[in-house]
Order: C-alpha cells, then structure tokens, then sequence
C-alpha cells in the first residue's frame, strides 16, 4: 500500500511539475504576443496629423493616441497603447492592465475590456 502511495505522490509531483512548465510557457508566449503586436501596430499607416497651414491648434504635433482610440484599432493594439502611457508591463494580461490603468487613472472598472480601453484612451487624448 506504501508503495502504490509513493507512485502516487510521484505522479502527482510530475503532473504539477508539468503544470508549471506548461504555465511558464504560455506566459511567454504571451510575451510574444504582445511584442509582436506592438511591433504590427508600430507598422500600420496611422492618419497624419492636421497642417500646421490649416490652422491646427496642436502644431502640427501628432501623439498616436488618437489613431489607436479609433474604431479600426483591435483591443491589443489599444490595450498597448495604454499600457506604454501607464508604464504597465507587457507581460500583463490584458484585462490586469486595464485594471491597472482603471485603478491609476481613477475610474470604475464599468462595462467591458473594450469599453474601458476606450474610455482610458479618450481619457488620454483629453490629457488625463
């Protein structure tokens, strides 16, 4: 009985151990994920900014926020864009970060990932 115990353990211990392999791997995959989204969102064509000659009240001077807020932006790409101006790690899951940036900028956590990102990024074009 002793015996059938220990290979009991045994395994339990091996399946744990596969559990936290299978943990870590996934979290740097996810590293990677977001790295290469970064780097998608850092290569897609974003609007420029309004003519200095057309009276532009920012001088001609282009933050990005304003192009990730946009519908066309995917969730990661706004997230992103949150997470570099909040100084929140990209290792972070996107709903932690949005909880992070809830919580630094003094809102509630109301409606989804999606409706937070967009209002955090509205926030930010606002100057907040």
């Amino acid at each position: 009985a002793a015996r059938g115990e220990e290979a009991a353990r045994a395994e339990a211990e091996a399946a744990r151990a596969r559990e936290v392999a299978a943990r870590a791997e996934a979290e740097e995959a996810a590293v990677r994920e977001e790295t290469l989204l970064r780097r998608l969102a850092d290569l897609e064509p974003r609007p420029g900014p309004p003519s200095a000659a057309k009276g532009g009240a920012g001088g001609g001077q282009h933050t990005g926020v304003a192009d990730v807020a946009g519908r066309s932006a995917t969730l990661p790409q706004k997230i992103a864009r949150i997470r570099t101006h909040y100084g929140i790690s990209p290792g972070c899951s996107l709903p932690a970060a949005v909880a992070a940036a809830n919580a630094m900028a003094g809102l509630a956590a109301e409606g989804g990932l999606l409706q937070q990102a967009d209002r955090l990024l509205s926030l930010l074009e606002a100057g907040g």
